[in-house]
């Protein structure tokens, strides 16, 4: 709007200077600086009558700071000299004539809800604009990111009966000998060995508490420290897990199924005034490891919110 009145101020001072002077080889530029607001705010009024826009959400999952993927699906302007651009994330972001993939990131795990992206049609010149809204409401969930550091369960050992033979594995120097699938060998099937993982029962328990009323970014320091853990000891053979409210430990073997429940209900974990009852943990051994979000470190429980996009609201 600004560059359209300039330029029409422009042209009018050129017409009141021609008929002063008078000097008529004004009025030329003059006319000309007319019509070129004119012409773009008309370009811009055909290409959104014209215009047919639609916004798919490719990815409604991510991991923190990853980005969700969008796709516009443009049609109908033709060769008019417009441009299109989204509002993602507090910048505008050029769209192709046929549309395009964008990417969104949220920084903080958590339930949210997408709502119509920000669209503008503008000329060339960047003198007349259009805008509307794009989409539906879509909720995205942001996962907590695995942290590498997380503590770690002291190593487990079980009895010889509280095992169970899982298959055979090829055989990596250090295996223990008597591991070793001598008939496979015999079979000439290559040197293999036995798989053994513990029994259920056996499994290290992974115990997350949020009680006590820790902050938001304790519990996030948590949610992101049991994921770590979690996910390592899937890796490993598997675990068992105890968030809050739960009655009975969650097995988790491997890196999907379970594991990816588990994620979920981490991404959502919220402080609590209460702390897990004492009943609840009647299972902790030494193979265990507890996460507490009040022993979040000072820098973790002291971090400052992240800023949201201005499309997106907590869910």
């Amino acid at each position: 709007m600004r560059r359209a009145l300039a330029l029409l101020s422009a042209a009018a001072a050129l017409a009141a200077v021609a008929g002063v002077l008078p000097a008529p080889t004004l009025l030329v530029p003059a006319v000309g600086l007319a019509i070129v607001p004119v012409a773009g705010w008309a370009s811009v009024a055909v290409a959104a009558r014209r215009l047919r826009i639609s916004r798919l959400v490719l990815t409604q999952e991510a991991v923190e700071d990853r980005p969700f993927d969008l796709r516009f699906e443009v049609g109908g302007l033709g060769r008019l000299p417009v441009g299109l651009e989204a509002l993602l994330d507090g910048a505008w972001v050029p769209l192709a004539a046929g549309g395009g993939e964008v990417s969104l990131t949220i920084g903080r795990r958590g339930a949210y809800r997408l709502g119509p992206s920000l669209v503008r049609v503008r000329d060339a010149l960047g003198i007349a604009e259009r805008r509307l809204h794009v989409g539906r409401p879509e909720p995205l969930l942001v996962l907590p990111r695995p942290d590498a550091g997380a503590p770690a369960a002291r190593p487990w050992a079980s009895p010889a009966d509280d095992v169970d033979l899982d298959g055979l594995v090829p055989y990596v120097p250090g295996t223990p000998i008597g591991r070793i699938h001598w008939p496979a060998l015999a079979r000439g099937a290559g040197l293999h060995a036995r798989r053994i993982t513990a029994a259920v029962g056996g499994l290290p328990l992974v115990v997350v508490d949020t009680g006590g009323n820790p902050g938001v970014s304790a519990v996030d320091w948590a949610a992101r420290a049991s994921a770590g853990q979690i996910l390592a000891l899937a890796r490993r053979g598997g675990c068992r897990v105890l968030l809050p409210g739960d009655r009975a430990a969650t097995t988790v073997t491997d890196t999907a199924g379970q594991w990816r429940t588990v994620h979920r209900r981490l991404a959502l974990m919220q402080p609590s005034a209460h702390r897990a009852a004492p009943a609840s943990l009647a299972d902790v051994r030494a193979n265990a490891v507890r996460i507490d979000a009040t022993r979040a470190p000072a820098a973790a429980s002291g971090r400052t919110p992240t800023l949201l996009p201005p499309e997106v609201e907590p869910g």
